[in-house]
């Protein structure tokens, strides 16, 4: 199931691809693209995995981002 999410705060590309990467590795996750300049991040996940996706991308991307916002579309 694809999912859609408005990531605010990213400073850089390299920031954008650390997370598309580290959102990618997370599991049920089969694959993350982020738009660096419209802030969106895109993912596809299995149904097991979307309860609490959202909590999960938001820890990830603090990690590279601590003042990042997400928010799902």
């Amino acid at each position: 199931m694809k999912k859609k999410f408005k990531v605010e705060g990213i400073d850089c590309p390299n920031c954008a691809a650390k997370i598309e990467k580290m959102v990618g590795e997370l599991e049920g996750i089969t694959s993350s693209k982020i738009n660096f300049m419209a802030e969106k991040l895109t993912v596809e996940a299995e149904e097991s995995a979307l309860e609490g996706l959202l909590d999960k991308i938001t820890k990830t991307v603090r990690v590279v981002e601590p003042e990042a916002s997400v928010a799902e579309l």
